[in-house]
């Protein structure tokens, strides 16, 4: 087996000796959450170095659309079974093949008391076993049927069994390597610049670049200074604001909307104001969201109606938002028992979003306006992913979250959040639960689509979060930078080009 450092050397000699090399900067708020662990969190906006490094089986088009990756094709067996044809010839990073072995085996460890502690196992809970009918062909046998099985395998990031087993999962993540189009050669923590390396050996090779580079600015004017500065090609989560002045200068804008809907969460399991229905709803009408948008968010988005946003399965086009109507947030405070008000904590993660403290704050003082005093806390990335999936909040009466229509392209991703199985569940309804779990047995689209329009709907007046916005990813690119293009909702480094 070839080690990482002489994949990285042929990655060298393969370049050309004396070749001009194509390095593209892109300034980016901090380090990808978990490192290289593909397995420790999901890949999260338009820019992720994970789409870069590894591949999974399948690929969701920006339409929702499910595309081969790895896999070649699939089929339902019957309602339980799934198998998986893979694409011949692949290799990893270091010389490991990728075929059924290695999906076998990181699937056998995510299902392992290790692999249990990382956010990926959540995905395959479901699977009974999986094996490998022959070096090609997986098959997978799930203990309930799962119509959005192929969806869920776009999470799947295949990694060299082998390695994976030596250098174990935390070694992993600072050493990094797939079968994409780049390689990790450093994450740079001492020096606040990561470095991945050109594979000309991946299947899905760069066609320009050699090297690109992230280079770690927290603060979002802090990265349009540079991108104005010519210290980096690319910055990425800018403020709206400078987006337009950066367009004014001839940098190219790009605002992408992500299907995923920011809120806050409003639990109906613990104890307090929280629990009645009416103080739930309270929020939504205490919230002046339009003129948010407008003032904040400069217009690029518009206030999300429910969970969904158009282009994900299950997006009820016909349900309306509730009103901003203060008056009423304060009459429903009071039919509650509350008629001076409730006073709660927050802890919300603002970094990352555009705009995110600026239009927390926004919310807090309209929520104090219609009696519900909020101190909000802001909370880093990683504190964040270890209070969601442990529930404990850390003394928060309620926390930022979102809606991930995104990770699928369908409800019922976002939907699994609030059933009460879920570890660390904040909302439990069963009625609900059964409602969803009926869904998952309807393998005919229209049927399936109307089950879905109804939990939304039921959902709609429990009001089990504060529903805000689709996420957007602002970014502006030098006029150096060509083959902008963009694959589902992600920039695609093996096309990406820049100008001496």
């Amino acid at each position: 087996m070839r080690t990482l450092a002489a994949a990285l050397l042929i990655a060298t000699i393969g370049c050309g000796a004396g070749a001009a090399e194509k390095v593209i900067r892109i300034a980016v708020g901090g380090w990808t959450p978990g490192l290289g662990n593909p397995y420790a969190s999901m890949i999260t906006g338009t820019i992720h170095p994970y789409i870069a490094m590894f591949d999974a089986l399948t690929f969701l088009a920006e339409d929702g659309t499910v595309e081969p990756r790895l896999a070649l094709s699939w089929q339902a067996d019957n309602q339980t079974t799934w198998t998986f044809k893979l694409r011949p010839g692949i290799s990893f990073t270091n010389g490991e093949p990728m075929n059924a072995d290695a999906v076998v085996a990181i699937v056998d460890w995510l299902k392992s008391e290790d692999g249990q502690r990382f956010f990926l196992a959540s995905e395959v809970r479901n699977v009974e076993s999986v094996t490998a009918a022959d070096p090609l062909t997986v098959v997978f046998k799930t203990k309930v049927p799962d119509v959005i099985f192929p969806r869920r395998m776009s999470l799947l990031q295949l990694t060299p069994p082998r390695y994976f087993k030596d250098i174990g999962a935390d070694g992993f993540a600072q050493k990094a390597l797939g079968t994409g189009p780049f390689a990790l050669r450093t994450w740079g923590r001492d020096t606040g610049r990561s470095v991945w390396d050109a594979q000309p050996m991946s299947w899905r090779k760069a066609k320009h670049l050699t090297r690109y580079e992230f280079v770690v600015l927290i603060e979002a004017p802090r990265r349009t200074q540079a991108l104005m500065l010519g210290e980096v090609d690319i910055a990425y989560g800018i403020n709206m604001l400078d987006a337009e002045d950066l367009a004014a200068q001839g940098m190219r804008v790009e605002i992408g909307k992500v299907p995923t809907v920011g809120g806050l969460a409003l639990p109906n399991n613990r104890e307090g104001p929280l629990k009645d229905k009416r103080v739930r709803q309270a929020f939504s009408y205490a919230v002046d969201r339009e003129t948010i948008g407008k003032s904040i968010l400069h217009g690029a988005v518009k206030p999300s109606t429910h969970g969904l946003e158009p282009g994900v399965f299950g997006y009820d086009p016909e349900l309306q938002s509730y009103p901003y109507d203060p008056a009423k947030a304060k009459a429903l405070l009071t039919d509650a028992g509350y008629p001076d008000g409730i006073s709660l904590t927050a802890n919300v993660l603002a970094s990352g979003i555009t705009d995110g403290e600026a239009m927390y704050q926004r919310i807090a003082q309209d929520l104090r306006a219609a009696g519900i005093r909020v101190e909000l806390r802001n909370v880093f990335g990683p504190d964040w992913v270890k209070m969601w999936f442990s529930g404990d909040w850390r003394g928060a009466d309620i926390i930022s979250h979102t809606w991930g229509g995104a990770t699928y392209m369908d409800a019922l991703r976002p939907l699994e959040n609030i059933m009460c199985k879920k570890t660390g569940a904040y909302f439990c309804d069963p009625e609900i639960d059964a409602m969803i779990e009926a869904s998952n047995l309807m393998f005919d689209p229209a049927e399936r689509e109307k089950q879905l329009h109804a939990i939304i709907r039921k959902l709609h007046d429990l009001s089990p979060a504060l529903f805000l916005f689709p996420q957007t990813d602002v970014m502006a690119f030098s006029p150096k930078v060509k083959n902008i293009v963009f694959r589902g909702r992600y920039l695609d480094w093996s096309e990406l080009d820049i100008e001496p």
